[in-house]
């Protein structure tokens, strides 16, 4: 006679690993898992996302791909709620629900095949989150994108990184490089490319605060950079969910992370520069770029809604003394019928010294006209209490 198969019970975790309080709309195998590891625990089958988010919202929710109703959980939540703390198990989720964790202060994914020891890791990270969260910490993220080619929209996004380590302290801000086929910020700073773009775009819900730290790369002064090597094909691998959960993660290990997006349109174009805090478009003052930047703005606008304007800056600003046909900045204000947010000088010698050893252009010229023009403009950006204070001194970290 065969015997009857039972299930394994599910593995209870030690004493010390519980999850405090869970809410979950899962299968029914893994809601008997989760009971048995939550000190509180909810089950939200046959509740409507509303009642969700009224009785669970701000809290710890966990959602499992594929069970009835998921996907309006978080979306509801991302809109009504995105304090809450949403755990997502799946092995391939779609680029709209990403776009929706995108928008919660906290999130994670974490495969199907995951056991209750990872569910509780992610519960305990997110937990951190939400705790420096309620503290007053919260993540900004900057995208700057050129208007026209050879705007300046690297250097820019460089010393604008560099400049807001300055002003926070180091090991505060993170350089995305998504310019992921032809970047230049690594020779710019003489960094190591540590992105495994192919990985990435493999497995994106696999992407945690550790394997992101493994792709960072730290330079001396503090900032941390994310770039892939070089690849005439990276377009192709960069799909719009790794990119985001890309950002996701950097924005949930990072206070600032800046952005230095290509001018030409990718999938994911559209839905980072929607949610970003900043959307910086980059120009020069001639006729053509303006015109470029007035149209590339007020698309950049109606993609964001009630999210902010774009601020427009025109870098490599001239002396008008150099050039008899230089027109002033408010006449090409009138002109584009569109605000200017900044003007950043040009000092030719000096970004040519820096990226010959290098270094940021502050480390080169501090007194140049660009490096304080940046500073102003990253000053504009912060919150008056922020902009107004120094860092405090601390040890530089070793570039590595």
């Amino acid at each position: 006679m065969f015997e009857p198969v039972l299930k394994p019970e599910p593995t209870l975790p030690p004493s010390n690993r519980v999850i405090p309080s869970l809410a979950a709309l899962a299968s029914p195998e893994r809601m008997a898992a989760l009971k048995a590891c939550c000190a509180e625990f909810s089950d939200l089958s046959g509740l409507s996302s509303s009642e969700i988010v009224l009785r669970h919202g701000g809290g710890l929710v966990l959602v499992e791909q594929g069970v009835d109703g998921y996907d309006q959980v978080i979306l509801t939540l991302a809109v009504e709620r995105p304090n809450t703390a949403v755990i997502v198990v799946s092995d391939q989720l779609p680029g709209h629900m990403v776009r929706a964790l995108m928008k919660l202060d906290a999130s994670d994914i974490v495969p199907g095949s995951a056991g209750i020891e990872e569910v509780i890791d992610a519960a305990e990270q997110l937990r951190e989150t939400q705790s420096v969260q309620g503290s007053g910490a919260t993540s900004k993220c900057w995208a700057f994108r050129g208007a026209v080619g050879g705007a300046g929209v690297s250097t820019l996004a460089i010393e604008s990184a560099f400049a807001l380590a300055r002003k926070v302290g180091p090991g505060k801000v993170c350089l995305v490089d998504l310019n992921v086929a032809d970047g230049m910020v690594t020779s710019f700073l003489e960094a190591v490319p540590k992105l495994d773009l192919y990985a990435l775009a493999d497995a994106p819900e696999r992407l945690d605060q550790r394997l992101l730290a493994a792709w960072c790369w730290e330079h001396a002064d503090g900032v941390s950079l994310i770039a892939a090597p070089r690849n005439p094909d990276a377009d192709l691998l960069a799909g719009e969910p790794a990119m985001l959960r890309l950002l996701d993660v950097a924005c949930s290990a990072f206070e600032y992370v800046l952005v230095d997006m290509p001018r030409h349109m990718m999938p994911w174009t559209k839905p980072i520069l929607s949610a970003v805090d900043e959307a910086i478009i980059v120009s020069e003052l001639t006729v053509p770029s303006l015109h470029a930047a007035a149209d590339m703005c007020r698309e950049t606008d109606a993609l964001r809604g009630d999210r902010g304007t774009s601020k427009l800056v025109l870098n490599r600003m001239f002396p008008k003394k150099r050039f008899r046909a230089e027109f002033a900045v408010d006449k090409a204000e009138q002109a584009i019928e569109r605000e200017i947010h900044t003007t950043i000088a040009s000092d030719w010698d000096a970004a040519r010294t820096a990226v010959n050893l290098g270094k940021p252009i502050a480390d080169v010229k501090p007194k140049s006209q660009l490096v304080l023009d940046v500073q102003q403009f990253v000053d504009r950006l912060l919150p008056d209490d922020v902009a107004a204070g120094a860092a405090q001194p601390q040890a530089r970290k070793r570039a590595k």
